[in-house]
């Protein structure tokens, strides 16, 4: 009778295992061997701990909608890491379809980027999914550790020339302002190329902060960073702002949120001469709609302001 009932038993949990065998193997590979697979959590130096309207930190990566998909993505690229791994909910019926979506939409995708410092920018995003939901993310960043090195002893070399114990920090910012544009100039020849700084060899990284510190020539995307990256520095909250023509600074002073364009303070002449102007310095959005409508449009559902 024993060997009866456990022979019962033994066809039961096999009917059960074969009946529910995708379930379990799904279970096993998303809880045990996944998970063994998960790298370490861990943010870098350039780690923001700012939560926006459009994207906030968070230390969920099962993601259960859109939502929950950008947020995950702002978190890793924000964190500084160059992998890691989420995994879709279980009743998250299209999450895969939407993680490539949204991988692949390039708008969106530089949007979650212009919250990040620069040193934790993507230059290149990739994302892989497979039938079980695991997620595997890894990116490529636009800055290499020598030129993090670079950048932050140039600036640091520049602060200790402008700044004076005395100054506050709008006129740190207005002396920083005001020594880019006077030792730099619009990269016009670049401006117009689809693929700008992709030059067969003769980059002159114009798109980034290197190449207006080394080279003094620049595109916008270039300006913004540099001043992203001193904004950090001096630690006054800042993030980017752009559309498909142009991106420039957001910075929060004195309990307010303000625009600053390098790029548009520093204009193209017709004679080459080098002229600074201070119409885009720390502005309110009344006043930049007032000074433009067109290159400066953008989406305050996404910026906030």
């Amino acid at each position: 009778m024993k060997k009866f009932i456990g022979l019962v038993f033994v066809i039961l949990v096999l009917g059960i295992v074969y009946q529910y065998q995708e379930s379990i193997v799904s279970f096993v590979l998303k809880e045990v061997i996944y998970k063994q697979e998960l790298p370490g959590y861990q943010n870098n130096n350039y780690f923001k701990s700012t939560s926006y309207n459009y994207v906030s930190l968070t230390d969920d990566f099962y993601p259960k909608n859109e939502t929950d998909i950008k947020n995950a993505l702002y978190t890793i690229l924000n964190s500084g890491m160059d992998s890691y791994v989420m995994y879709c909910d279980d009743e998250y019926v299209n999450c895969t379809e939407d993680i490539e979506k949204i991988a692949t939409d390039y708008h969106v995708l530089s949007n979650i980027n212009n919250f990040v410092h620069p040193y934790n920018s993507y230059d290149k995003f990739y994302v892989q999914t497979n039938k079980l939901g695991k997620v595997d993310i890894n990116v490529d960043k636009l800055y290499s550790e020598n030129e993090v090195l670079e950048i932050n002893t140039a600036i640091e070399n520049i602060k200790s020339q402008i700044i004076t114990p005395d100054m506050d920090l709008k006129s740190q910012i207005k002396a920083f302002h005001d020594y880019v544009i006077n030792n730099t100039v619009y990269d016009s020849e670049r401006a117009e190329e689809i693929n700008d700084y992709v030059q067969s060899g003769n980059d002159s990284q114009s798109h980034k902060a290197i190449g207006v510190l080394k080279n003094h020539i620049g595109l916008c995307s270039g300006y913004t960073d540099l001043m992203a990256i001193f904004l950090s520095s001096i630690n006054v909250p800042n993030y980017k702002i752009s559309n498909q023509k142009h991106v420039w600074n957001a910075v929060y002073l004195d309990n307010t949120w303000y625009h600053l364009d390098l790029t548009w303070d520093d204009p193209v002449t017709n004679t080459g001469e080098n002229i600074l102007i201070n119409d885009f310095f720390l502005i309110s959005t009344e006043q930049l709609e007032s000074l433009d409508q067109t290159t400066h449009k953008y989406d305050k559902t996404v910026y906030g302001f």
